[in-house]
């Protein structure tokens, strides 16, 4: 008679605490708004982000916007270079 051997499983998954966190307010309008842009440098981001950024301007009055491009070499993110200066945020993001 064979002897039979325990196998354990472990899952690697592991657990992880949620901090859940509200989504921002939905703007009234983006009339008279700071609007911010970032650029991933993928394929024609920067041509996405103009392309929205003029169908902005043509819809609403008065906006201001703010464009970041991130480094090629870098994974950090940079959304900080437009914390405080902008209320609506466009990001570019995929392949």
């Amino acid at each position: 008679m064979k002897a039979l051997h325990t196998v354990k499983l472990i899952n690697p998954v592991g657990q992880r605490a949620l901090a859940r966190a509200p989504l921002a307010p939905r703007l009234q309008t983006l009339n008279g708004k700071s609007i911010g842009f970032i650029d991933n440098i993928k394929p024609n981001a920067n041509l996405f982000i103009q392309y929205i950024e003029e169908m902005m301007r043509a819809e609403y009055t008065g906006i201001e916007t703010h464009t970041v491009r991130k480094n090629a070499t870098s994974s950090k993110l940079i959304a900080h270079e437009l914390e405080g200066k902008v209320q609506a945020l466009v990001n570019a993001w995929g392949d």
